[in-house]
C-alpha cells in the first residue's frame, strides 16, 4: 500500500468512459453507482489516494488499484488503471466498498483529516432538530 500519491498524469479512458458509466446496467443492479470518468479522475489525483501497486485483486498483476475522494460525486472512488508503456489506461472504477473505506481511513488516521472524515464529522456536529 502506497500514499505517496501519483504523477500529475491522469488515466486514459478512451476506451472504457461508457463502460463505467454504465455499472448499474451491467450489474443489474439499482445500487451501484455508475461513475463519470471525471469523478475517477478526481479520485486518482486525489493527494490523500491509497494506492495498490500491484491491485491485490489483480490475476496477472498488471493492474493498479487507487482508492480516492471525488469532490464532485462526494464518495470515495475505486480507480483500476493499467500501464502500457508510456501510456495509462483507466479500465474501471466503482464506488468505493467498505473494505476500501477501510483503506483509506486506516491510511488517513496516519494523516490530515480526509474528505470522507470531514463529512462525518460535519454530520456529526449538526444539531438535532
Amino acid at each position: 500500500m502506497n500514499t505517496e500519491g501519483h504523477p500529475p498524469e491522469a488515466p486514459d479512458w478512451k476506451h472504457r468512459a461508457d463502460y463505467i458509466r454504465t455499472r448499474s446496467t451491467r450489474k443489474e443492479s439499482a445500487g451501484e453507482t455508475n461513475i463519470e470518468p471525471e469523478w475517477a479522475d478526481e479520485a486518482f489525483a486525489d493527494p490523500a489516494a491509497v494506492i495498490f501497486s500491484p491491485d491485490p485483486a489483480a490475476k496477472k498483476g498488471l493492474s493498479d488499484r487507487t482508492i480516492g475522494w471525488s469532490e464532485t460525486a462526494g464518495i470515495l472512488v475505486t480507480v483500476i488503471t493499467v500501464r502500457e508503456g508510456d501510456k495509462l489506461w483507466g479500465a474501471n472504477a466503482w464506488k468505493s466498498n467498505d473494505a476500501d473505506q477501510r483503506h483509506y481511513e486506516r491510511a488517513a488516521s496516519l494523516a490530515e483529516p480526509t474528505p470522507v472524515r470531514r463529512e462525518q464529522d460535519e454530520q456529526e456536529e449538526e444539531p438535532d432538530e
